[in-house]
């Protein structure tokens, strides 16, 4: 089933059909990067391509706090999908910025634990965690490795409880590739997936 959803994310994404009728901002206007504006219209990008296949998609969703309940750790998700008949998650996604950095890296390590830890919080767990993660440009790729590495072992919480980890191939890598004017007017040029 994961493979199917996986398939339809793919499908769409590399059609170009939703972004250019979604999100003309990203494909043909243009936006510069300024504040959290890439990164918002990142998370409302994967809201809308739940509701594009049919899911009810919604940003800044916190998972049920049903697992690791001492930490009460809050996790908001980018975005999560909604199956409409059974009202389960079947898709979380998180939506960060990579330039190359160690600061950056550490800002994706961050995005895998919230994944991992709402994954582990669901009732029912979802099908799908996206680590979107866009790039000024292909200069530079996180290290894939010791992030789906992250996700498969798990991680101790600040407290001290323990997060499991889960099956490495439910954690699907995106690198939404960007490119930048001389007017520093950025614009989505691809989506590949990665790791």
């Amino acid at each position: 089933m994961g493979n199917s959803l996986l398939t339809q994310v793919n499908n769409a994404i590399s059609d170009k059909t939703f972004v250019e009728t979604s999100f003309p901002m990203l494909s043909d206007w243009g936006v510069k990067d300024e504040d959290t504006l890439i990164h918002s219209l990142g998370c409302s990008y994967w809201m809308q391509l739940g509701h594009y296949l049919g899911f009810s998609g919604a940003v800044e969703i916190p998972a049920p706090l049903q697992y690791a309940i001492r930490a009460k750790h809050d996790v908001r998700s980018d975005a999560v999908w909604f199956d409409k008949l059974t009202r389960r998650p079947k898709l979380v996604a998180e939506f960060e910025r990579y330039s190359g950095t160690k600061s950056d890296q550490d800002k994706l390590v961050g995005k895998v634990k919230n994944l991992l830890l709402a994954h582990q919080r669901w009732l029912v767990q979802p099908e799908l965690l996206i680590l979107a993660y866009w790039t000024p440009g292909l200069k530079a790729m996180p290290d894939h490795d010791s992030l789906r590495k992250l996700f498969s072992c798990g991680f101790t919480l600040g407290n001290g409880d323990r997060v499991e980890g889960a099956n490495p191939k439910q954690l699907v890598m995106m690198n939404f590739v960007f490119e930048c004017d001389h007017q520093g007017i950025h614009k989505l040029v691809d989506v590949i997936e990665r790791g």
